[in-house]
């Protein structure tokens, strides 16, 4: 049975890193994908949009120990909607449909997980302690307008907090305006994050582009929403020791990436892993290998 169980964390393991190498090879798969709209209106909803119950996430909290990594989930999604007809596998691997995002909020929830911000997980990682309970940050990828359309209204049905990272020059018709940007961040449930302008391969860039990348994004997010923006999602995942030096000198406290992994190091904040959401992937049960196999 231990075996068994050993097998299919290998599986499910080898089948996200496939997933997020593929994210690796497609140069921009994510500005040519078209989001598809909702016709649900979430502001029709007369539930407020409320912070989550800080006294249930934060009750009792525990010491990481110097060196040790510490269970933290960060999950990562690109669209919340039905994948276009004409795309191949791989772009439909992209999106989760509407249904299956809230069945899945609803099952991480009933097993006892509590969404915080990313800029929270990090303070929790900076100051060596997390709370006793399970917590996890959802995170959001590009600035589809599918978000706005497809998982907003379900977020906001469950109070559930996320973090959105904009690529700050795309824009068009399939991506979120500057005022969904702004309506959606004065609610206080997601927080936005730069994916710098273009999603260029940073490790291909040269220095003087990645300087302008890091900067401009945050100072346009930064001027939009008057406040500061300090987490950043490279995009593709890919990152270096130079461009995780240059993330930290352009003002970004943490770099997201991915691995397909939830043991998060407080020693090393701008290589915070990961995991990409597929559709065929049994999250909770992921989350419980991983868990348990650490």
């Amino acid at each position: 049975m231990d075996n068994d169980k050993h097998f299919n964390l290998i599986i499910n393991i080898m089948i996200g890193l496939l997933v997020a190498a593929i994210i690796i090879l497609l140069d921009h798969l994510a500005i040519n994908i078209k989001s598809q709209p909702s016709d649900y209106n979430w502001q029709d909803s007369t539930e407020s949009a409320s912070a989550q119950k800080e006294n249930a996430i934060n009750d009792g909290m525990k010491k990481i120990e110097p060196g040790e990594t510490t269970f933290l989930p960060i999950l990562n999604f690109h669209h919340i909607g039905t994948a276009p007809q004409h795309a191949d596998k791989i772009s439909k691997s992209f999106y989760l449909e509407p249904k299956k995002f809230e069945a899945l909020l609803k099952s991480l929830m009933d097993n006892g997980y509590h969404a915080v911000f990313a800029s929270e997980a990090v303070s929790y990682l900076q100051t060596m302690q997390i709370p006793e309970n399970k917590i996890m940050v959802i995170t959001f990828d590009d600035g589809n307008e599918d978000f706005y359309t497809n998982a907003w209204p379900i977020l906001q049905k469950y109070q559930v907090k996320s973090s959105m990272y904009i690529m700050t020059g795309v824009r068009g018709e399939d991506w979120l305006t500057e005022e969904q940007i702004k309506e959606l961040d004065k609610f206080g449930l997601v927080e936005f994050g730069s994916h710098t302008v273009w999603h260029p391969k940073l490790t291909k860039a040269t220095s003087e582009e990645i300087d302008s990348e890091l900067a401009n994004s945050k100072e346009f997010l930064e001027k939009l929403l008057n406040k500061q923006v300090n987490i950043l999602a490279y995009p593709f995942g890919l990152y270096n020791e130079e461009i995780k030096n240059k993330t930290k000198s352009a003002g970004y406290i943490s770099g997201l990436t991915f691995d397909q992994d939830a043991w998060q190091n407080p020693d090393d904040l701008f290589a915070l892993t990961r995991i990409s959401v597929y559709p065929e992937l049994n999250v909770v049960k992921f989350l419980d290998e991983l868990r348990n196999g650490k």
